[in-house]
């Protein structure tokens, strides 16, 4: 039986300036997006793109069609972490994938990255402006797993994130570390008192 081969041209969209904006044109030159943003980041192989338009930050798809608006973080797009990066709609922040799917519906005031499956999130915490960086103030913080499912009750009054089995939370009595029981782990070195990265 003879082999077949079948080739598939892949469309690679490259990003390209012109007076002073941003588009998109495909390997042979052709503009598929015309230039319309003040910043244009490569395609993702998932098919989305980072750009600036006048609403902000978005990921567009091929087609130069908005999927989702991410949470800007240190001036840019948030970043994707186990999968997922943050977005937020009518004062929640929710999860999407790199496909720009909603995968965790906005649910909590605040919820910082995921890290080693879980991710701390806060209701009735406010994000303040402190010079060029944001911060997050007050609330109560538990986590969340892949699910969205709260898996560690809203009980803190900050948290940080996992790292080796262990997160940096502050109780009533301070700062401790807890593991993914939400039960006290075991210290080593300080717990705090600097605040968790956002």
């Amino acid at each position: 039986m003879p082999l077949t081969f079948v080739a598939f041209a892949l469309l690679v969209l490259i990003p390209f300036q012109n007076g002073g904006m941003w588009g998109y044109r495909d390997n042979s030159g052709r503009i598929v997006i015309p230039p319309r943003y003040q910043v244009a980041q490569a395609f993702s192989p998932e098919g989305l793109a980072a750009v600036v338009d006048d609403g902000g930050w978005a990921y567009i798809d091929t087609a130069g069609r908005t999927v989702i608006r991410p949470l800007v973080v240190d001036n840019g797009p948030d970043y994707f972490r186990e999968g997922v990066a943050r977005f937020r709609r009518d004062g929640k922040v929710g999860f999407f994938n790199t496909r720009g799917t909603v995968v965790i519906k906005p649910a909590y005031a605040y919820a910082m990255p995921f890290s080693e499956g879980l991710a701390a999130v806060c209701d009735g915490c406010i994000e303040m402006l402190e010079g060029e960086h944001r911060a997050v103030k007050g609330g109560k913080w538990g986590f969340i797993d892949r699910r969205g499912v709260l898996v560690i009750p809203l009980q803190f009054l900050d948290a940080g994130s996992f790292q080796n089995g262990r997160a940096r939370v502050l109780a009533v009595a301070g700062w401790r570390y807890i593991g993914k029981d939400g039960k006290a782990a075991e210290q080593e070195g300080t717990a705090g008192p600097h605040s968790p990265k956002r």
